[in-house]
């Protein structure tokens, strides 16, 4: 049963240990402050169960050197009733001698005689000493398998023991490598959480004029930063021209983003539900698509930026931050936005 529930709990480590393995391979992987809480715990629990797996590894291992102790002293009294069996048979031999020769003085007598008594005595004796070394043979051979019937036994128990413990070590080293891990990702991702806040305040405070006028808006979503940018200040209505006016905020944001060189960045455009069909767009996604593509296009003119770490997306109505049920609210679903997603240093 303790075999079993050593099996039990070693599967559900290793579950554990594949899921925790798992988040650390994606080195794109942001946790918010409530995530970090979740792995923190996670960890935790990780640490308890490696506690209790150490506290298991000390029974069993208690129980082995037990049972090793038990079967040792089974194999000593073994060894000691045969040694009595041997001291036993030789006065039993000595015995069974001299009584042989008091018989075979009484036959050399009752020989002389020639009676048909003499011959009997000789066949008994001759019957009861064989069947005594046959009975000795026997119990000799029984204690004989017995004894190496527990030596294999014992040997089993060994090796198993050393496989077992030898596996409880692996699993311990590999639990202490996964928190070990875990402690150096939530430090990543403290620091990267901090590098965001520093860049959110340094954004409101450049663009604190244009927040202001409502023409730009910062906010937190899990692990990403969003710069809304209202369309009345960037685009007019059906076009994909950017307008003067948008221009010196995008410069203020494109200095920023290139002080943060790690970050990746997506620019997403996005549309209200009512529907466009122009010469120029023949639907709303991709008018989203070709104002995310200005934007992008105007960012990018910085050579200090990389391009490799930008993308554009559109969208078009379906991503929506308010329903599209009344003019006020189909001019917030009307935006660019820059979405920087920081990158947790590996």
């Amino acid at each position: 049963m303790n075999a079993m529930n050593n099996k039990t709990v070693l599967a559900a480590l290793m579950a554990l240990a594949v899921i925790l393995l798992a988040g650390e391979l994606h080195a794109q992987l942001f946790y918010t402050p409530a995530e970090y809480k979740k792995v923190y715990n996670e960890k935790v629990a990780v640490e308890l169960e490696l506690k209790s797996l150490k506290s298991q590894f000390a029974n069993e291992k208690a129980n082995l050197e037990a049972k090793i102790r038990e079967l040792e002293g089974r194999i000593d009294g073994l060894n000691k009733k045969i040694a009595d069996i041997e001291a036993q048979r030789a006065d039993d031999r000595k015995l069974c001698d001299g009584k042989t020769r008091e018989l075979q003085n009484t036959i050399d007598i009752m020989q002389k005689k020639g009676s048909d008594k003499e011959k009997e005595l000789i066949e008994e004796n001759r019957k009861m000493q064989a069947r005594y070394e046959k009975e000795l043979a026997a119990a000799r051979k029984d204690l004989q398998d017995e004894r190496d019937r527990n030596m294999k036994e014992l040997e089993q128990l060994k090796k198993g023991y050393e496989a077992k413990i030898a596996d409880l070590q692996r699993e311990i080293q590999a639990l202490n490598n996964e928190i070990s891990s875990l402690k150096k990702l939530n430090e990543a991702q403290k620091a990267e959480l901090n590098r965001m806040d520093e860049q959110r305040n340094e954004l409101a405070k450049q663009l604190e004029s244009e927040i202001s006028r409502g023409q730009i808006r910062l906010k937190k979503l899990h692990n990403k930063l969003i710069i809304n940018i209202d369309d009345k200040i960037s685009f007019d209505d059906g076009s994909a021209q950017l307008k003067r006016e948008i221009l010196p905020a995008l410069d203020k944001i494109t200095k920023i983003l290139a002080d943060y060189p790690e970050n990746t960045i997506v620019v997403e455009g996005h549309t209200d539900n009512i529907p466009i069909f122009t010469a120029q767009f023949r639907d709303n996604w991709q008018l989203s698509t070709e104002r995310a593509l200005a934007v992008l296009g105007y960012l990018l003119k910085n050579q200090s930026l990389n391009a490799g770490r930008f993308g554009a997306a559109g969208y078009g109505e379906f991503h929506p931050i308010v329903p599209n049920d009344s003019d006020a609210n189909r001019a917030l679903n009307r935006r660019v936005d820059i979405v920087v997603i920081p990158r947790v240093a590996e």
